[in-house]
This record gives structure tokens, sequence and C-alpha cells, in this order.
């Protein structure tokens, strides 16, 4: 006789069914797109998930920011680096500009050095 479902050392199965707006969504995202395969297009936008959350251009440039004014260059540059791998350079670039603008120093090298892994 089979063990009850369940009753392994993961704990009870939970179900993992979507809200039906969140299908729908995702739907619409395949019908822009009919040349790209369910799990290409789902690969893409688990990759690019920040962008799904509202105002994650905003949270990014507090971080920057909170990292650049306490000197925290270590961070800051882990940051960066994983902005670029994220988002690619232009994101990272715009960002950059956009702090520097309101005044906001970011050593020179940090930028030199997330460079080196484009």
């Amino acid at each position: 006789m089979g063990r009850q479902k369940g009753s392994g050392s993961m704990g009870p199965t939970r179900s993992t069914r979507l809200p039906r707006s969140l299908d729908e969504w995702f739907g619409s995202r395949l019908a822009l797109r009919p040349e790209a395969s369910p799990s290409e297009l789902l690969v893409s936008l688990i990759h690019g998930g920040l962008r799904l959350r509202e105002g994650y251009m905003a949270i990014h440039r507090r971080q920057l920011e909170h990292y650049a004014s306490k000197g925290l260059n270590d961070e800051l540059s882990t940051y960066f680096v994983c902005l670029l791998d994220t988002f690619g350079p232009e994101y990272v670039d715009h960002l950059k500009r956009w702090i520097a603008a309101d005044g906001i120093i970011v050593p020179p090298n940090l930028g030199d050095m997330q460079r080196d892994r484009t």
C-alpha cells in the first residue's frame, strides 16, 4: 500500500493554482509573443520579476542612496552588479544618472567594476 499523500518529509501538499486574473495576464503576454514558448516567456518574466513590483525603480534608487550616503561601497558595488545582471547596463546607467542629478556621489570606480562584468 502506498503512503498517504502529503505524509512525506515536505509536509502536506499545497495547491499551486494561481488566481484567474494572473492566468489571464499571462495569456495576454503569450498572445503578444506567439513565437515564444510558454516556458520561455515564463523564465523571462521570472528573470525580470522585480519589474512587476510597483515602484521598483524608486526602491532601487532608495537602496543605492542609502549605501552611497553611508559610504558602504562594497554593498553599493554588489547591488550595482546584481542590477546589472538582472536589468542590464542601460538600466544601471539610468539609475546612476538619476542619483547623480540629485547630488548623490557614487565613487567612479564602482561604475568601472560593474562595466567589467558586461
